[in-house]
């Protein structure tokens, strides 16, 4: 039976910046690749949500809007989800995740302090860091090539903590698709009270784990530190043009900073649609959400195995959440960059100043666009991977894995 997860959906003319070629370009050399790159599924949302959207616009007046049960709304929609039991108190609402984690740097930070950011990650949170004057202090998980899995490195914590005053984490991790456990997240938030540092939990992508998700917010209450939790119906719900987050912190006092701060930068409730969105999603989103789940396991499964038989020197970084992860470039990264000599027209970075060589390969031989690991910092350390957006039909993911495998295996017989 086919799965409304495998309906066409034709996205022209949708003022979608991930179908948008000038974008795509940035990112891998050529503007017809076929676009497997930003966090946003090609999917429809469920008919709740549309039916919900569609009845606002219908209405034709968007003035300033007043919301019932938004906090209660989302505190109902996470226990169900997770068994996580927030309440409306210790919810603060805002436009967008990125938009918070400012606030919340701002707030727990100074200038010149060091925040700590676990490699490779999401390119905003570095950007963050230095627009507001902190110092980066990256933080690499150890990679094993064997079993292609990333893993958070202890032994180098303490050292980095000593200079810091903040850790941005992520959980599930972006872009490794890692979904930390207990014993993980109560080592953060012990080592975090040993070294007086507060942690920012970016848990945007929780709602998509394969898995069950504990929240960091559910840890950090029994240690004595400053915790704040990042999350939005945004990834869960494909519904990332509508700008609405939460932040749920249990401490009080910053809490009542933040609503604060909120007040002195004049950011106000969260728009008419995308709060109409958010109500949708959370209260009548949740089947479809089930229905996905087990549709993008089988996709990340799909790729996992196509390469293993097809390309050895591809390999997939499974992830255990969401809908994006990292494909290992790096046994075959000799031959892009033999490429990459033989016709530096077409790699030129003034092309594609947001890729690297990887991703202008695929972009190049196998119109795939993804994006490329050094967009995730490092350096060069993470320049043997891209990460691959598989939230689309089961048989696009198989076509676009199929033409970077027939790529790479004809530079191999070259």
């Amino acid at each position: 039976m086919e799965s409304q997860f495998d309906q066409v959906v034709d996205r022209a003319d949708t003022l979608s910046v991930k179908w948008n070629k000038d974008a795509i370009k940035q990112y891998c050399a050529n503007p017809d690749a076929e676009p497997f790159w930003v966090a946003d599924m090609d999917f429809r949302a469920a008919k709740e949500i549309q039916d919900a959207a569609l009845s606002a616009a219908k209405s034709g007046i968007y003035g300033y809007p007043h919301f019932d049960g938004v906090k209660e709304a989302f505190c109902d929609f996470a226990n169900r989800r997770h068994g996580t039991r927030f309440t409306p108190g210790e919810v603060v609402t805002f436009p967008g995740v990125l938009v918070s984690i400012s606030m919340l740097m701002q707030l727990l930070t100074r200038e010149d302090d060091g925040v700590i950011v676990p490699l490779p990650a999401y390119k905003p949170f570095m950007d963050i860091t230095r627009n507001l004057n902190r110092k980066l202090i990256p933080w690499p998980m150890r990679y094993n090539p064997q079993n292609h899995r990333f893993a958070l490195d202890w032994e180098s914590f303490d050292t980095l903590a000593g200079k810091a005053k903040l850790v941005v984490f992520c959980s599930p991790q972006n872009p490794t698709g890692d979904v930390f456990g207990r014993d993980e997240l109560e080592k953060l938030a012990r080592k975090a009270a040993e070294h007086h540092l507060a942690v920012v939990s970016d848990e945007i992508h929780a709602d998509l784990s394969y898995a069950k998700h504990l929240s960091m917010a559910e840890v950090a209450k029994d240690f004595p530190i400053q915790c704040a939790v990042c999350m939005a119906p945004s990834k869960t719900f494909n519904v990332a043009g509508e700008h609405f987050s939460v932040v749920v912190t249990r401490d009080e006092e910053l809490r009542n900073r933040l609503e604060a701060m909120k007040e002195q930068n004049r950011i106000g409730e969260t728009s008419f649609f995308s709060t109409t969105v958010a109500l949708a999603a959370y209260r009548h989103g949740y089947d479809w959400l089930m229905e996905l789940i087990p549709y993008l396991e089988g996709n990340a499964a799909l790729i996992e195995s196509y390469l293993s038989d097809h390309c050895p020197g591809l390999a997939f970084v499974k992830p255990n959440a969401s809908f994006v992860g990292l494909i290992d470039c790096s046994q075959v990264l000799p031959l892009l960059q033999e490429d990459e000599k033989a016709h530096p027209e077409l790699y030129d970075p003034k092309l594609s100043p947001m890729g690297g060589t990887a991703s202008r390969f695929f972009g190049i031989r196998a119109r795939v666009c993804c994006n490329d690991g050094t967009w995730f910092g490092g350096g060069d350390a993470y320049r043997g991977f891209v990460r691959f957006n598989y939230g689309v039909r089961r048989a696009s993911v198989l076509e676009a894995i199929r033409r970077m495998a027939e790529a790479v295996n004809q530079l191999k017989r070259c």
